[in-house]
């Protein structure tokens, strides 16, 4: 591929940067060796091991746990780099550390975090409020009831594991203790990001 055809195509909404951040998700997966002095482990924070604190969204507990964070990662994150490359990298950017922050802060008792499902509610919920406000524009009712569905399937999801205390789609059982606060950290994220970006759904109309 010519140089300049790569960069029209970057301009144009190519999701590089969700491709490669994909890239290095699988390849620390096959890293097994290297996964535990990557984890969200509060007592190693503690002592300074800071890095921790964006890598344990790079690692997971199982192959299940892996592959349904990741898939839905990178499908979502190709879909939000196309709306607004912009947003979703402040969405990524202020989520890595957000969403920690608030398990340090609210759930003292979780010691062990991993996985990129926190970061996957934040880019999905700026990606379906972005595409709500577009829909509402274009007065294209369909889409927008379907995005608002979805949106909601989400809260119903936290719900679901903050009550049952069981993750929805991997079977968490005897692997780890699902984090429903993480989820609705990374959900809040992508919103108050979507407020800041909001008036560019504007030019998806045009897109």
């Amino acid at each position: 591929m010519k140089l300049d055809t790569f960069k029209h195509r970057y301009k144009r909404g190519f999701p590089l940067i969700t491709l490669l951040m994909g890239m290095t998700f699988v390849a620390v997966f096959f890293l097994q060796k290297m996964t535990p002095n990557l984890q969200y482990d509060r007592a190693a924070i503690a002592s300074g091991e800071l890095w921790r604190i964006i890598t344990s969204h790079w690692v997971h507990w199982s192959f299940d746990h892996f592959l349904w964070c990741t898939v839905t990662f990178v499908a979502l994150g190709c879909v939000c780099e196309r709306i607004s490359r912009k947003g979703y990298i402040v969405t990524l950017a202020a989520s890595i550390f957000v969403i920690p922050a608030v398990l340090w802060l609210a759930d003292p008792e979780m010691v062990l975090y991993r996985g990129l499902s926190g970061l996957a509610s934040a880019v999905f919920i700026f990606g379906a409020a972005m595409v709500m406000r577009t829909s509402y524009l274009n007065k294209d009712w369909p889409v927008l009831y379907l995005s608002g569905f979805a949106g909601f399937g989400l809260i119903g999801k936290i719900l679901f594991e903050y009550i049952s205390g069981e993750t929805l789609f991997v079977n968490s059982q005897a692997l780890f203790t699902p984090a429903p606060l993480v989820h609705l950290a990374g959900g809040v994220v992508g919103l108050a990001v979507y407020f800041k970006f909001r008036n560019k759904a504007r030019d998806l109309m045009m897109g």
